[in-house]
């Protein structure tokens, strides 16, 4: 059969070509209620489905987000792209996703595929700087795109336009580390070394900063991908570590900068016969869910993914947005503040979780 054509359905309804168009692409001239109620009538009788593009022209803008991710298979950017899918479908706008796996070419491309599509904004979760000439590409193209109207929020650093989500790395990690110590831990291992990722950087500063002030000396320095096949990585060195260091009966107290690598590291240890949190203790960054099904359960630094992604929606569609989880206030009032023009950064903070996975009590 030929495809409906809204010339059909203003024949249909008895409407001119124009009238029609104004009830279903969206124009703000829309037709008196029995008008508009006729048409969409015969559009859904007739199976008609309105062009976005004609949608987009009509209410000058597309309704639709641009949301970059790192790794969507990281429960940390599937939770915030499923936080933020449900709050854009709420306000009857689109999510169009796309991931980069941390690759600077591939974050140009999708960056000029999403503004070639339209999209009246980007949000950008875990968007770092490259330290190389491409950096330079991806300001360009979001500093054109802002010029031209389209907003950019950034979630976890800043793009340098804008507004951006920031969590405190460096201080909850030193309290993660901090809580730690009180636990009773003393032997640790840190991951470093992950090149043009500073949030991760910044997190295992502040944990090293903590051991530090205790008097504490990581006994491990570990370099590996911050991702599950980093933490399988992370294992194996682990695992080489304790079969070459003195006997101790305290458990080695592992810190990976995000739960993604702190699971995958979990998971390889007890693969490989190591007891946690027996042998080897291990924390994470992120408070994904996940952690909490883990087994055994990770603990971690929970941000409030939840609130960083409903923040970020708000940001983009310029209005607040319903909170399904209850509250809606967020910490030290900032949530009341979201529209105001004036904040181009909000500073949030994460909870220590002490789970399972870095109990002393094991050794007793």
């Amino acid at each position: 059969m030929p495809a409906v054509r809204l010339s059909d359905v203003a024949q249909d309804a008895g409407v001119s070509l124009a009238t029609a168009s104004r009830v279903l692409n969206g124009s703000a001239r829309v037709p008196g209620k029995a008008v508009a109620e006729k048409v969409e009538a015969s559009a859904a009788r007739l199976g008609y489905v309105p062009n976005a593009q004609a949608q987009a022209l009509a209410r000058s803008r597309s309704g639709l987000i641009g949301l970059v991710v790192h790794d969507i298979a990281d429960p940390y950017f599937a939770t915030i792209a499923r936080e933020v899918q449900q709050q854009v479908f709420a306000s009857q706008s689109q999510v169009l996703l796309t991931q980069t796996d941390r690759e600077i070419d591939t974050e140009v491309r999708a960056l000029r595929s999403l503004i070639a599509q339209q999209v009246d904004a980007l949000v950008l979760v875990g968007s770092h700087r490259y330290g190389n000439d491409s950096d330079a590409a991806i300001s360009t193209l979001l500093e054109g795109f802002a010029r031209n109207g389209g907003k950019v929020v950034g979630m976890g650093q800043s793009v340098g336009v804008g507004r951006t989500i920031v969590p405190d790395n460096a201080a909850a990690a030193h309290e993660l580390a901090t809580a730690l110590i009180v636990e009773g831990h003393r032997r640790f291992a840190v991951v470093q070394g992950i090149a043009g990722i500073p949030s991760a950087g910044s997190r295992t500063g502040g944990f090293v900063a903590a051991l530090t002030e205790a008097g504490i000396e990581p006994e491990l320095s570990i370099e590996a991908g911050l991702t599950r096949d980093g933490g399988y990585e992370l294992a194996e060195q682990i695992e080489e570590h304790l079969e070459t260091a003195a006997a101790d009966d305290a458990p080695l107290c592992v810190f990976a900068p995000a739960d993604v690598m702190a699971l995958g590291t979990l998971g390889e240890l007890r693969r490989r016969g190591i007891s946690v949190p027996g042998q080897v203790a291990v924390a994470g960054f992120g408070g994904v869910p996940d952690g909490a099904d883990s087994h055994p359960t990770l603990t971690t630094i929970a941000l409030p993914l939840h609130d960083m992604a409903r923040q970020a929606v708000e940001w983009v569609l310029e209005h607040p947005v319903q909170d399904e989880q209850g509250g809606g206030d967020e910490q030290d009032g900032q949530h009341e503040n979201a529209a105001d023009d004036a904040i181009t950064e909000v500073h949030v903070r994460g909870d220590v979780l002490l789970r399972e996975s870095t109990a002393v009590a094991a050794k007793a």
